[in-house]
């Protein structure tokens, strides 16, 4: 849909771009939905988290949803 600026499911082309996704924290506290990798996953501390937020992109007619890393790069682990 980002690409395409149509949705995969319905054919539509009235997409809703980049929308926050919204998540709930403690407290119920609203932040932003995030994505994250670790560098050192088998570390008890010192994992190296590396994240970035998410978007949707929203078919407008039958409301097909996918997200997107805002910052892939920064998430990307090495090879």
């Amino acid at each position: 849909m980002k690409r395409t600026g149509k949705c995969p499911k319905c054919g539509c082309t009235d997409i809703i771009a980049d929308a926050k996704a919204i998540d709930r924290g403690h407290g119920n506290s609203q932040q932003e939905m995030s994505v994250a990798t670790f560098r050192k996953p088998e570390a008890l501390i010192f994992k190296e988290k590396q994240e970035t937020t998410v978007s949707a992109w929203i078919c407008s007619d039958c409301g097909y949803i996918e997200f997107y890393a805002d910052h892939p790069t920064r998430i990307k682990l090495p090879k």
